[in-house]
């Protein structure tokens, strides 16, 4: 019986070799930042190893958000899982999943969610027997424009002319609550202070951008750059924060914004962007179809972690 406990940097080698093993990638610089950023925020991520008497044999890798996705629960996101061959069907990845869910519950959270491709049937069945069902949500993506190619027909251009999208700074964060709270009803000042913090200081990669008209603030939007997220190997960015003042919503501001994001993104040679909606936000879906977004091929879990009793 492997013990179950908490890990941390000093697990990074074994846990790079572990996913290597059993996924077939070496993702060395992905758990790197993720185990400096646990460091540096341990509320925010959860990580659990299970520990037999030859060493590591499996681990789990989550953290934990709160306003990301229009939510404005505490959530936790698996999004990196290894368990040895040999100890497969030994009840390691059960165990693991069950210490998470209790250290999840302890911090306050309501729902563990994670991402599965439609053919990885043995992953699915895991996650089935442990509780998951599908999520209310669609994973959306597209791949980022080439721009040397004369036949494309994006809709970007003109909305670029139109809108002024510029980097987001510092002094943007009353503007951005403001629109945030006419369009949500709530204060998320926290939140959006946190993230702030995240975009403009610590993230190696800057995606937040700001759209203006006539000098005024009008929309918003969040993005970041992932490698190694749910077993992937290759760039991705993630949209989790949009907004658009409601009396702009006419003037193509929502595009003028992802099509300067998908413009840097070209330039960063990162291949693909996705973002996930809620399966009823009928305006956002229209929105991101009318971008090129398309249905991911990978579908959305959900362990609902509230006491319903």
């Amino acid at each position: 019986m492997a013990e179950i406990r908490m890990i941390g940097v000093e697990s990074l080698d074994k846990v790079v070799a572990l996913d290597s093993a059993t996924n077939g990638s070496r993702r060395r610089d992905f758990f790197v930042k993720r185990f400096e950023a646990q460091d540096k925020h341990p509320q925010a991520f959860i990580s659990v190893g299970a520990i037999a008497d030859t060493g590591m044999v499996g681990f789990i890798c989550c953290h934990m958000l709160k306003g990301e996705f229009g939510s404005d629960e505490l959530i936790a996101v698996l999004d990196a899982m290894s368990v040895e061959p040999a100890s497969q069907g030994h009840g390691v990845g059960q165990e693991l999943i069950a210490d998470l869910i209790a250290e999840i519950r302890n911090r306050g959270g309501s729902e563990l969610r994670t991402q599965a491709g439609w053919d990885q049937p043995e992953v699915l069945d895991f996650f089935a027997a442990t509780g998951f069902t599908m999520a209310p949500r669609l994973i959306l993506e597209r791949t980022t424009p080439d721009y040397s190619d004369p036949s494309r027909n994006e809709f970007d251009d003109l909305s670029r002319d139109e809108v002024l999208v510029r980097s987001l700074a510092l002094e943007d964060l009353n503007q951005v609550v403001r629109i945030d709270r006419k369009i949500t009803g709530h204060d998320r000042r926290d939140f959006f202070q946190r993230k702030f913090q995240e975009v403009l200081y610590e993230s190696g990669v800057r995606l937040s951008l700001i759209a203006e008209i006539d000098g005024m603030v009008v929309g918003f939007m969040m993005a970041r750059v992932d490698f190694g997220e749910f077993g992937r190997t290759a760039s991705e960015a993630v949209i989790d924060t949009l907004g658009v003042a409601k009396a702009f919503r006419s003037q193509r501001v929502g595009h003028a914004l992802l099509a300067q994001l998908l413009g840097n993104l070209a330039t960063l040679q990162v291949e693909s962007v996705r973002s996930e909606v809620t399966w009823s936000n009928f305006s956002l879906l229209g929105f991101l179809e009318s971008c090129g977004f398309k249905p991911s091929q990978r579908l959305a879990l959900s362990c609902d972690l509230r006491d319903n009793g």
